[in-house]
């Protein structure tokens, strides 16, 4: 039988709630530098890709 994590909570007493809360929240995750290095690489190439795009249709639309 699959479990639903919204009927689980719901058949929880308000302590067990506030204790599967805290048990469950893992906050943000520490990068390492090539990580951070490689998702900012990304964010730039997404963003000159966006320029390059709005280039094309302005050209095509002339």
């Amino acid at each position: 039988m699959a479990t639903d994590p919204e009927l689980a909570r719901s058949l929880l007493e308000p302590d067990q709630l506030v204790a599967f809360k805290q048990r469950t929240h893992f906050g943000r995750r520490k990068l390492s530098n090539g990580l951070k290095i490689l998702l900012w690489a990304l964010r730039l190439y997404v963003v000159i890709m966006m320029i390059i795009v709005v280039i094309q249709v302005v050209q095509a639309l002339r």
